[in-house]
């Protein structure tokens, strides 16, 4: 599938709307750049929050993606995001195509993404986002072994690995092994969520999880990543079945976040009328 002329033309029309056309370099078919540090976001940053974001290793997951079904597995950091607190990652990703199931719990260790795998990889997914390695118990050999067999049971499938934040010096070796994975496999990219972070204010007290911010900038950051879903269809929150946060039950979003995320506004653009109006 391949995403029709009229709607790029909408979506470059919402887009100028409010303000945030890219420019005429770099355009990916027509609807956007390529990722990198002048890509210009779908979704609003907080008030006041400027991100320097990486260039990509890799390329977006859209580009090679066959379909519009995609999978998340992820610990806390995720989970935050989940549309059991505030919806920012499904809500974000849907306005792209993406049919989005986010499987994510706090506290889990790499095998939760084999667990995940073997309940769920036989529904016909077309990208895959993984994000794990904030839970580290220090046995390198063994998260390496394990991220390498989630990410050879999805191949071909493309796949976007996040690096976590450097909050203890064990996970620079996560990041490396995240990075030495990269290099070993074609169909896998790697968003810099480390380099990210070094922007300031996005974390909580505890130095680990995002605050009201970070969850919005981590939702754009993969927004980013991902691209447009090959369809001219709107995307859709799948159910997930996974979602105990009980083991750091205290680290995630309270009500009270959880109502002040849903007063702001997430979209970039209202609905636009179906017009001919072509964007220079």
């Amino acid at each position: 599938m391949t995403r029709s002329p009229l709607l790029a033309t909408v979506l470059a029309v919402a887009l100028a709307a409010c303000g945030v056309l890219p420019g005429t370099d770099g355009y990916l078919e027509g609807v956007g750049r390529i990722p990198g540090g002048d890509f210009e976001s779908i979704v609003a940053l907080p008030e006041g929050v400027a991100v320097d974001f990486p260039e990509l290793a890799g390329e977006p997951l859209g580009r090679n993606a066959e379909g519009t079904r995609l999978l998340m597995i992820g610990d806390s950091i995720l989970a935050s995001t989940s549309s059991r607190y505030g919806d920012e990652m499904c809500g974000t990703l849907t306005q792209l195509g993406w049919d989005v199931a986010l499987e994510a719990e706090a506290g889990s260790f790499v095998n939760f993404g084999q667990k995940v795998l073997r309940d769920r990889f036989d529904e016909n997914w077309d990208a895959v986002v993984v994000f794990l390695g904030t839970n580290y118990d220090g046995n390198v050999s063994n998260y390496e072994t394990r991220l390498r067999d989630v990410v050879e049971t999805v191949w071909p499938l493309p796949v976007l690995l996040l690096t976590t934040g450097t909050f203890r010096d064990a996970q620079r070796e996560v990041n490396e092994v995240i990075w030495a994975v990269r290099d070993s496999y074609d169909h896998v990219t790697v968003l810099d969520w480390s380099r990210i972070l070094e922007t300031g204010g996005l974390l909580s007290d505890d130095g680990v999880h995002l605050n009201r911010n970070g969850r919005r900038v981590i939702a754009s950051a993969i927004a980013r990543a991902v691209q447009f879903a090959p369809t001219d269809q709107p995307g859709a929150c799948l159910d997930s079945r996974f979602r105990n946060d009980s083991k750091v039950a205290d680290a995630m979003p309270t009500d009270d976040e959880v109502v002040a995320d849903e007063s702001v506004e997430t979209t970039v653009a209202p609905d636009v009328p179906a017009t001919e109006t072509t964007v220079p």
